[in-house]
């Protein structure tokens, strides 16, 4: 493996200044020294030794990522995003699995630092993050991912979707589809981007003079109890019990797609198609929305954008003192689950 020493023997150069190449500090240093470093390296194939920057700074190149369940697999994509984006600055992610426990997320978020990590990202949307806020005094950057861009702590980054808006749009989409009867689907509120959601699902549903059609079904758990890693099963329990309702709905708007999917597999048990019977709205656009038959109206998330926000946050918190509060617009991407069905009246749609 080539060395430091190498590398300046190949530029013509010190090894400081090698060094004060690899840790930003080129200020005070000539374009054509830049370059002879840096094609020096690209010929070398030179990669920093992460051992030895850990013993002269303390720090490693290095991101914790702490996610619910990655049997979730909008957690996988966030993990994908995540680090796509880290590695493009040089940095690799250790991913842990946290429950939304509060006490795991506090310890994984420890281990890290005593490891040399001086950055996590939390995906567990927790709605009070305080058991992380010693820890930002001890230097450690966070970065809430899907938190409460209205409730950030001091130190405490978020970059979330606007979660409001995502089922303000599903529901604006069915209503314009002439559906009245529409149900909301979610879990226990217990997250910032469920609370979130159920919000705008109600607020979009006052708005359209709906409030007595409209209605929500939230899914009983044990108090926190999230579901993350069931929440497909769970769903198609939930649809067993709305499609024995005397007046069902005749539409259904998920939390999220993972329990869409399982709405819809309950949905099709109970001998009812989607959209003729039911139409169906999720939330995140996993790659297996497109796969479902039919393929399923989402909400999108701009995952790689708020991935390179969220690293960007985290790379840039030595630099500031402020604290950022990110908000993504999601896309509303319409496809055959919501589809109008031609022999079929807005009267129709609203009979029993």
């Amino acid at each position: 493996m080539a060395t430091i020493l190498d590398v300046a023997r190949a530029a013509g150069v010190s090894a400081s200044s090698v060094s004060n190449f690899l840790n930003d500090r080129r200020d005070k240093m000539a374009p054509a020294t830049r370059e002879r470093i840096q094609a020096a390296i690209a010929e070398l194939d030179y990669k920093p030794s992460q051992v030895a920057l850990q013993l002269k700074t303390g720090k490693t190149a290095t991101i914790g990522l702490l996610v619910p369940a990655v049997a979730n697999p909008f957690f996988g994509a966030i993990a994908m995003a995540i680090q796509h984006a880290a590695q493009g600055r040089g940095y690799q992610v250790i991913l842990c699995n946290t429950f939304r426990d509060p006490q795991r997320e506090r310890q994984f978020a420890q281990d890290l630092m005593a490891l040399g990590v001086r950055g996590i990202i939390t995906g567990s949307s927790l709605l009070n993050p305080e058991h992380l806020s010693e820890l930002v005094s001890r230097g450690l950057a966070i970065v809430a991912f899907e938190g409460d861009a209205a409730a950030a702590k001091p130190g405490i980054h978020v970059v979330t979707v606007d979660n409001l808006m995502a089922t303000t749009l599903a529901v604006d989409h069915l209503v314009a589809q002439g559906h009245h009867r529409i149900t909301y689907v979610t879990g226990p509120a217990q997250t910032a981007a469920r609370v979130a959601r159920l919000k705008g699902f109600r607020t979009a549903v006052e708005r359209h003079g709906l409030s007595e059609e409209a209605r929500v079904h939230e899914i009983s758990l044990p108090q926190n109890q999230y579901g993350d890693d069931m929440i497909a099963e769970l769903g198609v329990e939930a649809a067993s019990v709305l499609a024995g309702q005397p007046q069902r709905p005749t539409a259904l708007i998920a939390m999220n797609d993972l329990l869409a999917i399982g709405l819809a597999a309950g949905l099709r048990e109970r001998g009812l198609s989607i959209p003729q019977d039911i139409a169906m709205v999720g939330i995140d656009d996993l790659f297996l929305a497109r796969l479902m038959n039919p393929p399923m109206t989402s909400l999108r998330q701009p995952l790689s954008a708020m991935a390179e926000a969220a690293i960007t946050c985290l790379l840039g918190s030595g630099e500031t003192t402020a604290t950022e509060s990110l908000v993504f617009p999601p896309e509303l991407i319409v496809r055959a689950s919501t589809s109008r069905i031609p022999h079929l009246t807005v009267e129709t749609l609203d009979s029993p």
